[in-house]
């Protein structure tokens, strides 16, 4: 009987120079993040923080065109879930700013969750329930 292999869509490997924009726009929106959550940890009137808002939203909408085109599997496996919940919460600031801080520690669990767990659940489909890419 001959040794069948499972049928897997083929893997895509990130080209080199996506791979260095990924790098140069994470270490941006980490680094502005951190300015705006800094600032509203320590009450820094939202006028004062147009910038650091602008370039992290900016940066991070760069970080998900580069992951959508990377992966089209992107938005139901396990990355592409807390990716969302990295993001949707923070809707939630603009109709009640006084929980700004609280959403925002669960905007930074997520992120961080989403960025070092294992590569077997980051490429887990919920929509095929198995690793995809």
């Amino acid at each position: 009987m001959a040794n069948k292999k499972k049928t897997t869509p083929e893997k895509t490997h990130r080209p080199g120079w996506m791979r260095v924009l990924d790098i140069i726009f994470r270490t941006a929106h980490i680094g502005f993040g951190s300015l705006l959550f800094g600032g509203f940890f320590f009450n820094v009137p939202f006028q004062q923080l147009h910038i650091p808002h602008g370039l992290t939203a900016l940066t991070g909408f760069a970080l998900l065109t580069l992951e959508l085109c990377h992966s089209r599997n992107w938005p139901h496996q396990g990355r592409g879930v807390l990716g969302l919940i990295h993001i949707l919460p923070l809707a939630y600031i603009h109709f009640r700013p006084d929980v700004t801080v609280p959403v925002l520690w669960v905007v930074l669990v997520a992120g961080c969750l989403g960025s070092h767990m294992p590569r077997r659940l980051r490429h887990w489909s919920i929509l095929y329930c198995r690793e995809v890419d």
